[in-house]
């Protein structure tokens, strides 16, 4: 008999502040509900591959797993870098099972900078969606969000230094709009369907368009200070037949 398959909800690379008092969380689903989980545990490994934080137990809620605060001291003398990894144990069912996460040891992490108001500011339509069909238009900004940084992320960028998030505020109205003008398209019928199709693939070429533009003032010590200028190069690198651009200082 196969083993059971479950979801482990990490929503792109786990950022673990230095010098702060932080818990780490990971929910457990499985065909769309939550995930009965008995006991679990969190341990980080550093760079190289050793033990930063030693399998602490956390709390269990609604299939959420909730590590125990990880102290400020723990972290206060670490290496900012990525190649973290986070390790959670779970025990389901009398099984335990093991899920991992990369991770990012930062200054301070980034937030984004368009909330539900700046979208409907900006597109009568969402105004329209909004007051007609929805009650909130957050999660387009989280799965907008998301999507961004995780995009960052693989293409090398260490947009956790970045200290001017303002450079983000365009490609996320433009992701936004993508994907709630396209989930609408879907569910819409008739001319909806067209007009909505329309709107979406407009905002996904402004979002393409806008990310080779994408440049921040970025804190290479992770000091505060901003040193360099980060830019997307118009160069691209071919990784095994995908398209990845060379970002420069």
């Amino acid at each position: 008999m196969s083993e059971t398959v479950y979801s482990a909800r990490w929503l792109g690379p786990t950022f673990i502040e230095r010098n702060k008092d932080q818990q780490i969380s990971v929910a457990i689903e499985r065909s769309g509900s939550a995930v009965t989980v008995t006991s679990g545990t969190l341990t980080v490994y550093k760079p190289g591959g050793d033990v930063l934080v030693d399998a602490v137990a956390g709390t269990v809620a609604g299939g959420t797993f909730t590590s125990a605060t990880i102290a400020a001291a723990t972290t206060a003398s670490e290496t900012l870098d990525k190649g973290y990894l986070v390790k959670v144990d779970l025990v389901i069912s009398g099984d335990t099972f093991t899920f991992y996460n990369d991770a990012v040891l930062c200054l301070a992490r980034l937030y984004p900078t368009v909330a539900q108001t700046d979208l409907v500011a900006r597109h009568s339509e969402a105004a329209n969606l909004l007051g007609a069909s929805i009650t909130s238009l957050q999660q387009y900004i989280d799965q907008a969000w998301e999507d961004i940084t995780i995009r960052l992320y693989t293409e090398g960028v260490p947009f956790w230094k970045w200290r001017t998030p303002s450079a983000l505020r365009q490609v996320l109205f433009d992701r936004a709009f993508e994907l709630l003008f396209y989930d609408y398209s879907t569910l819409l019928g008739g001319a909806q369907t067209d007009r909505y199709a329309a709107f979406a693939e407009r905002y996904a070429g402004l979002y393409e368009r806008d990310m080779e533009r994408l440049r921040s003032m970025i804190d290479d010590n992770e000091d505060n200070g901003l040193q360099e200028d980060l830019a997307s190069g118009s160069s691209v690198i071919l990784l095994q037949g995908t398209r990845r651009r060379r970002w420069t200082v």
